[in-house]
C-alpha cells in the first residue's frame, strides 16, 4: 500500500513535470508574447525584491544588537514639542545611581576627529562614548577590546576604537594596529580596539571612530543646564518600557524638587532605539512598499488578461483536447505550468531589475538612514522573489485556467468562441482593476508633486540662487587658540573675496538648512525669568560682518554688523530675528535691549539689529528664532565653519576656486561639503524626492500597462464582434457611430477603474500623510486631475480599437462566421 502511495505521488510529480515541458515548448513557439509578458512581470518583481531590500534591513529587520527591544534612547521633559533629546551629564548619572529597572546606562556626544596621515587630512566621523556604550548596545569589538571605566575620566590617556571599515581603508587591515598610537594632529591616541565588519551605529550611521567620553560631575560642561548629550538605556529583563518610564517620572520629580531653576518641566521619556531611528524614514519607505505592491499588482493582472486572451483564441485547441479525454482538470493544470513557467522566465528579469535598482535606490538614498551598509540583495530578498513568483504565476495560470475549464465543460466542437459572457466579463474587471491600481499610484505621485511644488515654494529666508558654499574644518597646534581660529577664517574670508565672480563672502558657524543644529537658552536683561530653563532657545550663528548680506537675510529694524563689531576691541552685539524679538519683547521694539546666553560670567549683549526669519532645521518645519553673534564676540572660536560667497554668475562656476582658496589658507583644511545654496535646499528634501520619483515611476509603468490593458480588452472586442460590427454597418451605422461604441466601452473601462482607484486612494491617503506638506490627504484638485487623466487614457487607448473597427467591411464580416 505504501509502494503504490508513493508510485501515484511520483506519478503525479511526473504529469506535472510533464506540464511544464510542454508549457516551455507552447511558450517557445510565441516568443514575441513571451517576452512581453516576462519583461512585463519581471519590472513588477524586480521592483518589489528592490524596495524590499531596502525596507528589510532599515525598518524591518531587528537591530543587530543584543535583544535591541530592550535598548531605549531616554528624553527629558514634558511630552510635546519641546521635549529633548540632549541632557546633561549630571542627569544622566543620577538616572545611572538611581534607576533600578535599567541595567545599563550610557552617554553619547558628536565628535569629528581629523586623522592626519602620511602628510595628509582627513576628517571622521566619531562619537565620544561612555565606557558601557557599546555593552548598553549589546555589541563587543571584533579586535582588542572596549572602553575601561578608569579610561572614561577627564585627563585619562585618549582611547578609541575603530569602525572596521576605517580600519581596513586607512590601515590597511594592519592588526598590530590594535594597542599602538594614532597621529590626530593635535594629539596621539591609542587604539583599544576594531568593531566587526557588519556593525553599524545607527545613533550615528556612518560612525568611523569612537572615543571614551571623559566627563565626570565636576567638569564646567558637565552640568545639568549643559544639555548637549544624548542617553541610551538597557532595560533589565522583563522590565517593559511603561514600567522603565515609570520610574524615571519618580527620578524626574525628585531632581524638579531638588534642582527647580536646572530643569524646564518634569518627566522623562522612553522610545525603542529601533523605532527612533526609522522613524524619520520609515513613512517614505512604507508608502513605497505599498506602491510597488500595486505595480506588481498590475503587472499581474495585465499578464493575466493577456494569458486569458490569449485562451480565447485557443477555443479550437481546448475543445479538441475535450473531445480526445482531457478534463478540466487536465486543461487547469496544463494553463497553470504555463503561468509558472512565465513567472519563472519573468523573475530572471526582475533580479536583473532588481540588482539595478538596489543599487540606484543606495546611491540616492538620504543622508543618515539607519543600517544602510546591510542593504544589498540577500537570502530574504531571494526568499520575497521566489515567494512573488510563484503567487504571480498561479494567478497568471489561474484567470485563463478558469476560462478553459468552462470551455471543457461546455464539451463540444461547435462552433463559435464564447461560451456565454463571462470572459469578456473577467477581461473587462481586470482591465477595471489595472486602471483602478494605477489612478491609486497616480494619485499618490500627484499629491507628492503638489506637495513638492508647495514645499520648494516656501521662501527660506536666505537667497538660493546666486551663492555657492563650503564646509571647512580645521585642527592643529596653531588652532588651539581663539586667535589662531579667526585669522584663520580672516585669511579664508579674504581669499573667497578675491575669487573672480565673487561679489561678497562671510563665515557662519552653521548653515541655514545645511543640517547642523546649535543653539542657546536666551535671557532678556528686563524680562528677568524665575527659572532660565523656560528662556527661550535660539539657533546660534556666529558670523563675520558680512554673512547677512552675502546670504540676504534682510535687517528689519536697526542696523547690519559693521566691521568695528568684530575687531578684537568691539562691544557686545548681537542681532536676533523677528521671531526671537516677538517671543521675549512682544509688541516692543528689540533694539537696545540686552540680552545674555550660557554661563553667569558670560557678557551681557546689546541688541543692535532685527533680521528676517530663517527656516533652518527644514523648509518643512516653521522658521526657528536666530540670534547672530560677530565670531569674535563670542565665547569660544569655531574651527568647523560654513564660507557662504555671493557670485554675479553661476555658483557652481566657482567651487572649484573656492576649493583652492580654503586650501590655500590651510593647506591641512578638511572640506567636507562644497555645493551651491540650491544644492543644499535640495538635499533637505531629498526623502520627498526620493518618494515622488519612484512613485511616479511606477505610476508611469502602471499607466502604460493599464492603457495596453485598455487596447488589448477594446482590440478583443473589436475582433470577436466583427460580425456584429458588420451586421451594424450593414443595417446603416456610420464609421463614426461605431467609433463612438468603441469609444464608449473604453471610458466605460477607464471610468470605473478612476472611481474605484479615487475611491481607495482617498481611504488609504493617510499611508502618505507624514511626506506631505501643504496640502491635504484629501486634496479635490489632485483627484480630479487624476480622474481627468485616466478618463483621457481611455479615450487614447481606445482611438486604435475604434479605427480597426470602422474598417471592417461588412460583407466580408457577415460571410466569416
Amino acid at each position: 500500500r505504501a509502494r503504490r502511495s508513493t508510485t501515484a505521488g511520483d506519478g503525479l510529480v511526473t504529469g506535472f513535470l510533464d506540464d511544464l515541458a510542454r508549457a516551455a515548448r507552447t511558450l517557445r513557439r510565441a516568443p514575441v508574447f513571451t517576452m512581453a509578458c516576462a519583461v512585463t512581470l519581471g519590472v513588477g518583481i524586480g521592483a518589489a525584491t528592490a524596495i524590499f531590500s531596502v525596507a528589510d534591513p532599515v525598518i524591518l529587520r531587528p537591530l543587530p544588537y543584543g535583544s535591541p527591544d530592550r535598548v531605549d534612547i531616554v528624553s527629558q521633559g514634558a511630552p510635546g514639542p519641546r521635549r529633548s533629546s540632549r541632557l546633561g551629564y549630571e542627569t544622566i548619572a543620577d538616572i545611572r545611581d538611581q534607576s533600578r529597572t535599567l541595567e545599563r546606562v550610557a552617554a553619547i556626544s558628536d565628535w569629528q576627529p581629523i586623522l592626519v596621515r602620511d602628510g595628509s587630512a582627513a576628517i571622521l566621523s566619531g562619537l565620544s562614548v561612555s565606557a558601557d556604550y557599546f555593552a548598553t548596545l549589546g555589541v563587543t569589538p571584533e579586535m582588542g577590546r572596549d572602553f575601561r571605566a578608569e579610561e572614561d575620566v577627564p585627563n585619562a590617556d585618549g582611547v578609541v576604537i575603530l569602525s572596521h571599515a576605517l580600519w581596513a581603508s586607512r590601515f590597511g587591515g594592519d592588526s598590530s594596529l590594535v594597542g599602538r598610537q594614532v597621529d590626530f594632529g593635535t594629539r596621539k591616541v591609542t587604539v583599544a580596539g576594531v568593531m566587526p565588519a557588519g556593525f553599524e551605529d545607527v545613533l550615528q550611521p556612518g560612525t568611523q571612530i569612537w572615543r571614551a567620553l571623559r566627563y565626570d560631575r565636576g567638569l564646567p560642561y558637565a552640568c545639568r543646564t549643559c544639555q548637549h548629550l544624548r542617553m541610551i538605556a538597557r532595560r533589565r529583563p522583563g522590565v517593559t518600557e511603561a514600567q522603565a518610564e515609570a520610574e524615571l517620572g519618580v527620578i524626574s520629580s525628585r531632581l524638579v524638587a531638588q534642582y527647580p531653576k536646572e530643569y524646564e518641566s518634569p518627566g522623562f521619556g522612553l522610545e525603542q532605539l529601533q523605532h527612533a531611528v526609522v522613524r524619520p524614514v520609515a513613512p517614505a519607505l512604507a508608502a513605497l512598499l505599498v506602491a510597488v505592491a500595486l505595480l506588481l499588482a498590475i503587472a499581474t493582472v495585465n499578464v493575466g488578461g493577456l494569458q486569458l486572451a490569449r485562451a480565447l483564441q485557443r477555443d479550437e485547441e481546448f475543445a479538441v483536447r475535450s473531445a480526445l479525454g482531457a478534463g478540466a482538470g487536465r486543461l487547469m493544470r496544463l494553463l497553470v505550468a504555463e503561468g509558472l513557467v512565465l513567472a519563472a522566465v519573468a523573475s530572471l528579469c526582475g533580479w536583473v531589475v532588481a540588482a539595478l535598482g538596489v543599487r540606484t535606490l543606495v546611491d540616492h538614498l538620504p543622508a543618515g538612514v539607519p543600517n544602510a551598509a546591510a542593504i544589498h540583495l540577500d537570502a530574504r530578498a531571494f526568499a520575497l522573489a521566489l515567494g512573488v513568483t510563484l503567487a504571480a504565476g498561479l494567478t497568471i495560470g489561474l484567470i485563463p485556467a478558469w476560462h478553459a475549464r468552462r470551455r471543457a465543460l461546455a464539451g463540444s466542437l461547435r462552433g463559435g468562441r464564447r461560451v456565454g459572457g463571462a470572459p469578456h466579463r473577467v477581461r473587462a474587471a481586470l482591465v477595471v482593476t489595472e486602471v483602478a491600481l494605477a489612478v491609486i499610484l497616480l494619485a499618490g505621485a500627484g499629491l507628492l508633486a503638489r506637495s513638492l511644488s508647495r514645499l520648494l515654494g516656501v521662501d527660506a529666508g536666505v537667497a538660493v540662487n546666486d551663492v555657492a558654499t563650503l564646509s571647512v574644518q580645521v585642527s592643529g597646534p596653531a588652532y588651539q587658540q581663539n586667535e589662531g581660529v579667526w585669522a584663520w577664517q580672516e585669511r579664508l574670508v579674504d581669499l573667497a573675496r578675491a575669487v573672480p565672480g565673487v561679489t561678497s563672502a562671510g563665515i557662519t558657524s552653521q548653515l541655514p538648512l545645511g543640517g547642523s543644529f546649535d543653539s542657546f537658552g536666551v535671557q532678556a536683561l528686563d524680562k528677568p525669568l524665575d527659572n532660565p530653563e523656560h528662556a527661550p532657545s535660539a539657533d546660534r550663528y556666529t558670523v563675520t560682518p558680512d554673512f547677512l548680506r552675502t546670504m540676504r537675510i534682510p535687517v528689519v529694524d536697526g542696523r547690519d554688523f559693521a566691521t568695528a563689531d568684530d575687531a578684537p576691541a568691539g562691544a557686545p552685539v548681537v542681532i536676533v530675528s523677528e521671531a526671537l524679538a516677538q517671543h521675549i519683547w512682544p509688541g516692543e521694539r528689540a533694539v537696545g535691549k540686552q540680552v545674555h546666553m550660557g554661563e553667569a560670567s558670560h557678557p551681557w549683549y546689546t541688541v543692535v539689529g532685527v533680521a528676517g526669519n530663517v527656516h533652518h532645521r527644514g523648509l518643512d518645519v516653521s522658521a526657528t528664532e536666530q540670534i547672530y553673534i560677530p565670531t569674535r564676540r563670542f565665547f569660544f572660536s569655531d574651527n568647523a565653519v560654513d564660507l557662504v560667497v555671493r557670485t554675479a554668475g553661476d555658483p557652481a562656476a566657482v567651487l572649484p576656486a573656492l576649493r583652492r582658496a580654503a586650501l590655500t589658507a590651510e593647506p591641512l583644511a578638511v572640506i567636507t561639503r562644497l555645493a551651491s545654496m540650491r544644492d543644499v535646499v535640495s538635499a533637505s528634501t531629498a526623502q520627498r524626492r526620493l518618494a515622488l520619483s519612484l512613485f511616479t515611476t511606477f505610476a508611469g509603468i502602471a499607466l502604460l500597462l493599464a492603457t495596453a490593458g485598455i487596447v488589448g480588452a477594446l482590440s478583443g472586442m473589436v475582433a470577436e464582434r466583427r460580425r456584429e460590427i458588420g451586421l451594424r454597418s450593414a443595417l446603416g451605422a456610420t464609421p463614426t457611430g461605431i467609433a463612438r461604441l468603441v469609444v464608449g466601452r473604453g471610458l466605460a473601462l477607464a471610468g470605473v477603474g478612476a472611481a474605484a482607484g479615487i475611491g481607495i486612494a482617498v481611504a488609504g491617503s493617510r499611508v502618505i500623510a507624514s511626506l506631505l506638506f501643504g496640502v491635504a490627504p484629501h486634496d479635490a484638485l489632485t483627484y480630479v486631475l487624476v480622474a481627468t487623466g485616466a478618463l483621457a487614457i481611455g479615450v487614447a487607448a481606445s482611438v486604435f480599437p475604434a479605427w480597426r473597427a470602422m474598417l471592417v467591411d461588412p460583407i466580408t464580416a457577415l460571410r466569416s462566421d
